[in-house]
């Protein structure tokens, strides 16, 4: 069960309890009212004195008895059931409010669910996050981080916010964006009880319940908390948003609205991490976004030293057989995994090849742009002049299409990358070209200058596979190259 539904489940628990309790305070003022009657009144009471006659009180009638005692009861349970547990919730809107300024002060620390095999810290960009997560007093900047899929952007973030530790709130948005309100509320360890007062109660109870989404109302404690951070530390906290690409756009404005306001009142500092897509664009037409850092930070893929001393050193691969990897996907850390895992396995390079030729040509695809699709025409048009230029200005990219929506489109399905830092597009990785140059006859596409008019100097797809054979050598399986767990099936077949 997840957590967020954990938090549910207790709530529907302690709101039925709540409610059990009313009830049975209710049921006892109503049954000791009624006893302290029968006690009383069920006789007629009788004074003695040795100077007077006795004098003799009769009891007054029943039915008159019963209903004011009755009217009684019910005016006392109608308050108690209002009025009962308002004491226990303002001890516990203290208690909330202790925690919550706890977890915000000593930072939020989120997990790091990766193995030390398969982890490379990147140290020059941990330590550029590192200083982003310590502002100075005066701060009044938030922050916007981009990658494209698969670079190792929220492994590095996770580790730079842990290590730092104090100060510093992770919130990873979840793959349900209904779910968003609950996951802010678990990272800063709040729990939705803040409004405890004799109105607010009184409305809860009659049926009236808050409008404001629980994000908002998350949003609106941890400002709370933010602001006690800076009078006792006198320097903003920082508060980061992973995967904001999941958000809806206007979500995304009320945050960025919420970040400019708050790093003008220096309260906290906002650092907002998303993919390559759209949304770094959708950011960026929002007013709020003058108050964001000049130029986006960017993570990209390894360096080809990176990957081969990741192939080499983390995943004890022979040098020879990691250059060959490298040329097929690039220093795509998640690519990288995937070939060194298929490599380790015994998998031979020719089916590695394929199966990374197989994932490409599901992502065209999917993006449209596959022969006889939607925009397979003006994809060979990009592709021929990323092939010639490496970089594509995004305002000739969006030259090619219609329409803003639909250049967005194709951005969103992973064959292309936005990088906001240059304003530019490019292949989204190098797998994504390799399928491009490997498959260019079947694809449509000329390989030469989109410019030129000489078309014997195009290359073909039998030339290509050549120039493929001389740059990614067959790489011989040798037993050393294998991790040992794998030799005996590698014997075997």
């Amino acid at each position: 069960m997840s957590p967020s539904r954990i938090i549910q489940v207790s709530q529907f628990v302690r709101r039925r309890v709540q409610c059990k309790k009313n009830i049975f305070i209710f049921i006892f003022i109503f049954l000791t009212l009624h006893i302290f009657y029968f006690y009383f009144f069920s006789e007629p009471i009788t004074i003695s004195s040795s100077f007077y006659a006795p004098i003799e009180f009769a009891s007054p009638p029943y039915y008159i008895a019963a209903f004011g005692l009755g009217v009684i009861s019910i005016l006392l349970g109608i308050l108690g059931y209002f009025c009962t547990g308002v004491l226990y919730l303002a001890c516990r809107k203290r208690r909330n409010d202790s925690r919550l300024i706890k977890t915000v002060e000593e930072g939020t620390r989120p997990e790091i669910n990766i193995s030390d095999v398969e982890l490379f810290p990147r140290p020059i960009i941990v330590n550029h996050l590192k200083t982003i997560f310590q502002p100075a007093k005066d701060q009044s900047r938030y922050y916007t981080v981009c990658g494209g899929h698969g670079t190792g952007k929220t492994t590095l973030i996770r580790l730079a916010s842990r290590e730092v530790g104090r100060g510093v709130v992770y919130v990873d948005v979840p793959p349900f964006v209904n779910d968003f309100g609950e996951a802010f509320g678990e990272a800063i360890n709040f729990a939705f009880e803040e409004d405890i007062s004799f109105n607010n109660q009184l409305r809860r109870k009659l049926g009236s319940t808050d409008n404001n989404p629980k994000w908002v109302r998350a949003l609106k404690a941890f400002q709370h908390a933010a602001k006690a951070y800076k009078v006792k530390y006198d320097r903003p906290m920082v508060i980061v948003y992973d995967n904001v690409s999941r958000l809806d756009p206007e979500v995304i404005r009320i945050l960025q609205n919420s970040a400019k306001d708050n790093a003008d009142s220096q309260t906290y500092i906002a650092v907002f991490v998303s993919s390559e897509g759209s949304v770094p664009k959708i950011m960026e037409k929002n007013s709020s976004y003058s108050r964001a850092s000049n130029r986006p930070i960017e993570i990209g893929d390894l360096t080809k030293e990176e990957s081969i001393e990741y192939l080499v050193d983390k995943r004890k691969i022979k040098e020879e057989a990691a250059n060959s990897l490298y040329e097929l996907v690039g220093g795509r850390i998640v690519d990288l995994k995937f070939v060194a895992d298929d490599f380790l396995s015994g998998q031979a390079f020719k089916g590695i090849k394929q199966a990374i030729l197989s994932i490409t040509e599901k992502k065209l695809k999917s993006a449209q742009i596959y022969p006889k699709q939607k925009y397979h025409k003006v994809a060979c048009q990009i592709i021929n002049s990323l092939l010639t230029i490496k970089e594509l200005e995004y305002r000739k990219y969006l030259q090619f299409f219609d329409n803003v929506e639909e250049a967005d489109e194709v951005l969103e399905k992973n064959v292309f990358a936005y990088h906001p830092g240059k304003n530019v597009v490019t292949f989204q990785s190098q797998s994504v070209e390799l399928y491009i140059r490997t498959e260019a006859d079947d694809f449509g596409v000329k390989l030469i200058d989109l410019n030129s008019a000489d078309e014997d100097n195009a290359t073909t797809s039998n030339q290509m596979d050549t120039i493929i054979q001389e740059e990614y050598p067959p790489i011989t399986e040798e037993p050393s190259h294998q991790h040992p767990s794998n030799l005996n099936s590698s014997r075997e077949n």
